[in-house]
């Protein structure tokens, strides 16, 4: 069975804008890069609204598995900004297809006004939605996806929605076989006890944006951060749980500087991008030779 989540054996067919859900936020994509849209969203209203939320599902073409495993992909963007077609997800989403997945990236809802007990509650929201979408996915027998199969994975603030999504407590009608957290953090180590789910992990030790032991995000904001967040534990603290508990874990401290490890400021992809798409494969596909 693992060969066929290895290797690269099919072409890649994608349904975009795949409607999802409907939840009351604020919008659900925006520009990382663009200062003035960011700007725009900021200055204006801050009215709930009903959101369609969205997802695009990339498939194997020709695939004759019964059951194929899933992957389900978050962008990051501090909860804030970003979208499901990024660059990084999407292409990790094709390669994941293309090894006999079926792999989604999904717009979640993003924005908050300017306040601590409003930040948590954005992050509660992307976590809903990403519960949402996997119950949207496992609930389309055409998709052939097996719930005991899954696997999630995120950058930054959707590392930090995976981390959420995988730990948080409860009985389930799925099975999380891994985590690929891409400089995420969680809140409270204590949640690494509700599960035994096997985690990878990539993270700058010198990331500005995401603790990599413990504190606040965006730490050049100072006092501020402790203003608008609570207290991160970020890949260096979880590894040291996990390992503790027992939990596979396989930790990657990375030596560059800077927040986003797979493009660089061009929007160009960095070397570590395919690493870290070949290492997730090779974890994946580990787990699954388990089962």
């Amino acid at each position: 069975m693992i060969g066929a989540y290895t290797t690269p054996s099919f072409e890649v067919s994608v349904e975009r804008d795949v409607v999802y859900s409907v939840a009351p936020g604020y919008w659900t994509s925006a520009p990382v890069n663009d200062r003035r849209a960011i700007s725009r969203l900021a200055l204006g209203s801050h009215a709930l609204k009903p959101l369609e939320l969205t997802m695009d599902i990339y498939q194997p073409e020709g695939d004759p598995a019964e059951q194929r495993p899933l992957l389900l992909m978050m962008h990051g963007g501090s909860f804030y900004v970003g979208n499901k077609e990024e660059a990084g997800q999407s292409e990790w989403c094709r390669y994941f297809a293309s090894l006999g997945y079926v792999a989604v990236s999904i717009d979640y809802r993003l924005g908050f006004p300017f306040k601590k007990r409003e930040v948590r509650l954005a992050e509660t929201r992307a976590t809903e939605d990403a519960a949402a979408a996997l119950d949207y996915i496992l609930q389309q027998e055409r998709l052939r996806v097996n719930p005991d199969w899954v696997f999630l994975a995120g950058t930054s603030a959707g590392a930090i929605t995976a981390l959420n999504l995988a730990y948080q407590p409860g009985s389930k009608k799925y099975t999380v076989l891994g985590i690929a957290n891409l400089w995420g953090a969680v809140h409270d180590l204590s949640v690494l006890e509700n599960a035994n789910i096997p985690v990878l992990s990539f993270q700058s030790t010198s990331d500005p944006n995401v603790p990599y032991v413990e504190g606040y995000p965006l730490s050049k904001a100072g006092f501020l951060s402790r203003l608008m967040s609570d207290k991160y534990y970020g890949t260096f603290s979880i590894h040291q749980r996990a390992t503790a508990l027992g939990i596979r874990s396989e930790h990657h401290p990375c030596p560059e500087t800077g927040h986003r490890l797979h493009m660089d400021g061009d929007l160009h992809f960095t070397p570590r991008f395919y690493e870290i798409r070949d290492t997730m494969a090779a974890f994946f596909a580990q787990e699954l030779s388990r089962q």
